[in-house]
């Protein structure tokens, strides 16, 4: 019989939520070390990043990769369901095994979220009436594929987004707008996006995808992988999806 599991997500530690790093930080940043390189040795036609390029980074670009103040590290924990029941009631923890992870990068300015005029999104609204994200490097590892982790985690995108847009000038309630870039060969991401409420609205290059998700440090990487070819390619072909989805704090 088939270990069951039961699911929780969570935002791992940024100077957003604490003013310092948690002692537990360097095994923390391991773990997640582990899970992205876990999925971009699984998974490398999902993710604009190599494994050849991450493999390289040093513990302390890990620590970087969640310690920021831009962005939280969404992860999903796998609790096994013999453990959940003898402990009912209590939270669920970090403690289990790493099972997804999720990027969300924001709120983002209007000026720094807008791409180009000619990859055809629809305008957005102003900084004072509504929040911007991205989210970014959704990933299920192989062992729990098929149990609905890639909503989840886009669930806790949803959630972190809206806790955190109150208090806006406008004094309003506030809309959260929450993007995402795929490539159009994904065919499940796109399905489970589209399903999860997100609308395709625009196009634009994997350069912007790497700007836009506050990548540029690695996009150099990239393009240092890259033949001529495909470095003009990667700058002015329109081939990533933009879908967004709307949410308005209740």
């Amino acid at each position: 019989m088939a270990l069951q599991y039961t699911y929780s997500t969570h935002a791992l530690p940024s100077p957003r939520t604490t003013k310092s790093l948690p002692p537990d930080f360097p095994s923390l940043a391991r773990r997640y070390e582990a899970l992205r390189l876990e999925a971009l040795l699984t998974s490398p036609s999902a993710f604009a990043s190599t494994h050849a390029i991450e493999r390289k980074f040093t513990p302390e670009e890990w620590a970087d990769k969640i310690w920021r103040d831009d962005a939280v590290v969404l992860v999903c924990v796998a609790h096994p369901a013999a453990e959940s029941n003898q402990t009912p009631g209590a939270a669920p923890t970090l403690d289990g095994q790493w099972a997804g992870s999720a990027i969300l990068r924001g709120p983002m300015p209007a000026h720094e979220y807008a791409l180009p005029p000619d990859s055809g999104a629809p305008p957005c609204g102003s900084d004072d009436t509504e929040t911007k994200w991205q989210m970014t490097a959704v990933f299920a590892s192989a062992a729990h594929r098929g149990r609905g982790l890639g909503k989840l985690l886009i669930q806790a995108g949803k959630d972190y987004a809206l806790a955190q847009s109150p208090g806006l000038v406008s004094q309003r309630p506030a809309s959260v707008r929450l993007r995402v870039l795929i490539h159009p060969d994904n065919m499940a991401i796109l399905s489970l996006y589209s399903a999860s409420g997100f609308v395709d609205v625009a196009r634009t290059t994997g350069q912007e995808a790497y700007r836009t998700n506050g990548d540029l440090s690695s996009w150099e990487l990239k393009l240092q992988s890259l033949t001529d070819e495909m470095k003009v390619y990667w700058k002015t072909a329109k081939v990533a999806v933009v879908m967004e989805w709307l949410g308005e704090v209740e």
